[in-house]
């Protein structure tokens, strides 16, 4: 993959090294999207959830900060597909999604937003504490001004994801091993 060695190069700045000067740069909505958008580079979906011409349906829920900010992804291509970011409401299919980012607001019905999911091929990522451990795909933690992020493998592999081996490697926790 050619683009391997600058998200390895981004989520080594975002996490660690050199943080202060991108902190100073980036606010954290920023960073989540950064984020949402790699992640997105390193995940691959069952071959009849995303099929050649499709786009990948990126969905936020509980958080209009981050559905803004991911919204200037709209139209940008990851490898042969293009994002389209797609406005939801709580009320919406929210399995029609590729990938859901679920926003601190909807904590109260996290389960059951994840329930309602099943095994559909959805990547979930969420900011919300303890968010991979209670079953979601991705969580992101903001430990010591420093960005990290968890993987529950048992969840990713219900809804047939495949995450990529290096993004793995670069996880905080893996959950469901």
């Amino acid at each position: 993959m050619k683009s391997t060695p600058r998200f390895l190069l981004i989520l080594f700045l975002l996490a660690g090294f050199g943080s202060q000067a991108c902190r100073a740069e980036l606010s954290e909505v920023q960073v989540k999207s950064a984020y949402v958008f790699n992640f997105i580079k390193f995940v691959e979906w069952p071959a009849d959830a995303i099929k050649p011409g499709d786009r990948i349906r990126l969905c936020v829920i509980g958080n209009k900060d981050l559905h803004a900010s991911l919204s200037a992804l709209n139209r940008r291509k990851v490898g042969e597909y293009e994002i389209q970011i797609v406005p939801h409401s709580s009320h919406d299919a929210l399995s029609a999604c590729h990938v859901l980012f679920i926003g601190e607001q909807e904590q109260r019905r996290l389960l059951a937003i994840i329930k309602s999911l099943g095994y559909a091929p959805v990547l979930t990522i969420s900011d919300i504490p303890g968010f991979a451990e209670r079953g979601g795909g991705i969580g992101l933690l903001n430990r010591n001004n420093k960005m990290l992020f968890e993987v529950n493998l048992a969840s990713t592999r219900k809804a047939d994801l495949r995450l990529s081996g290096q993004m793995l490697n670069l996880a905080a926790n893996i959950f469901g091993k």
